[in-house]
């Protein structure tokens, strides 16, 4: 009996490295910073400018935990949990409520031959990706991995707004006779806080879903989203349930998009355009953007881009507060055309070390509904260095 415990322990003792090499966890994170210097111009104001200054600015930095599990059979086991790291400021408090630590995403699924599943908060940067951000930053080259005053979608100061990070969804991807597709679903239903009625999951939820591909040098593709808001309040006054709406905008309904690239070797030309669609009074929106990529040697290059977004009318007042709109000038019956245009150069010293300097400038010329037309110039000069481990 004795030698039978013995054999069994000693069976699990070379067991157990099997097991163990049959998953992979790996550690990893970004540090970026830059200088940058902001400068904003308003039309007929008194002073005409405000916001000048220098600062050093943390650019998404991150620290996250990935891993692998094989299963067998051709399935494995995936998992993720990234969190968000503030380099340029780390006091906790009234300072930094957040703390110096904020979840960007975290999510378990499984991967197969059939694709890619995943369940948790998701991003731009899981396993199954979000679906007409990444689809919108690929169609829209920068130097910064969309991070900071150089961004060109969903950035402080971009004219190219889609939904990256949402909680509560399932993602899935894969890739179809050669067609890269990604599809997310995300239920957009609110924990009851103190003294308050939880809202069910399923009173607000958004789909969407991308799909591209690649023939020779030629990369093209289109994306849809559809927000459905099934509570009859919410449809009729999104601001009275701020915050329930997934994405940028209270009371986004929808939102469509096609794009393409082509690598002429020299050099990348692509192109993107999209609309959004809302609830309420509020019009639709319609962005543009041509961008290029131009490799000046293995390390090297440079990167333009100019983009527009015609933001629609909002004739209820009701509706607009300056907190929930910030794009359209948050006036009632305000109508904004914004432009912006970028200059960049980048520099790797490796493939994980970057350094860029870049140059942007976001134009909006807002109507009130009048004769009077405000222009406000916001101008940026950034220079950055990241990091990847």
């Amino acid at each position: 009996m004795n030698k039978k415990l013995v054999a069994a322990a000693l069976g699990l003792a070379f067991a157990a490295p099997v097991f163990a090499d049959s998953s992979n966890v790996t550690l990893y994170g970004r540090i970026h910073q830059a200088v940058e210097h902001n400068t904003r111009d308003v039309e007929n104001a008194n002073p005409s400018s405000a916001g000048n200054g220098t600062n050093i600015a943390d650019y998404s930095s991150r620290l996250g935990v990935r891993g692998v599990e094989d299963l067998g059979g051709g399935l494995s086991a995936i998992f993720a949990y990234e969190f968000g790291v503030d380099t340029d400021n780390v006091a906790s408090g009234a300072a930094n409520a957040a703390g110096p630590l904020s979840t960007r995403h975290a999510y378990l699924g499984v991967k197969s031959s059939f694709g890619t599943v995943v369940v948790g908060s998701q991003d731009g940067g899981n396993d199954s990706q979000a679906p007409l951000y990444n689809q919108a930053s690929a169609y829209t080259f920068n130097v910064n991995n969309n991070a900071g005053q150089l961004t060109v979608v969903n950035g402080n100061d971009a004219v190219i707004n889609r939904v990256q990070r949402v909680s509560n969804s399932i993602g899935y991807a894969n890739t179809i006779a050669g067609v890269k597709i990604s599809a997310r679903h995300a239920l957009g239903g609110a924990d009851a806080g103190a003294g308050q009625t939880a809202s069910a999951e399923n009173n607000v939820r958004e789909t969407s879903v991308a799909a591209d591909y690649t023939i020779g040098a030629l990369t093209f593709g289109g994306g849809y989203t559809r927000v459905e808001a099934t509570d009859a309040l919410t449809k009729a006054n999104p601001v009275a349930v701020a915050g329930a709406l997934l994405g940028s905008d209270l009371n986004l309904k929808s939102q469509i998009q096609f794009g393409a690239k082509y690598n002429f070797g020299a050099f990348q030309l692509a192109g993107l355009m999209g609309q959004s669609k809302y609830y309420g009074t509020r019009d639709s929106d319609t962005d543009i953007a041509i961008s290029g990529l131009l490799p000046l040697n293995a390390n090297s290059g440079l990167q333009a881009m100019y983009a527009q977004a015609d933001s629609g009318r909002t004739t209820t007042t009701a509706l607009v507060a300056p907190a929930l709109f910030p794009v359209q000038g948050g006036a009632a019956t305000a109508e904004t055309e914004n432009t912006q245009v970028q200059l960049s150069y980048y520099y790797d010293f490796s493939k994980r070390t970057r350094s860029y300097v870049g140059f942007n400038r976001t134009t909006r010329e807002t109507n009130g509904g009048g004769a009077v037309v405000t222009e406000t110039d916001d101008d940026s000069f950034v220079v950055g260095l990241r990091h990847n481990f």
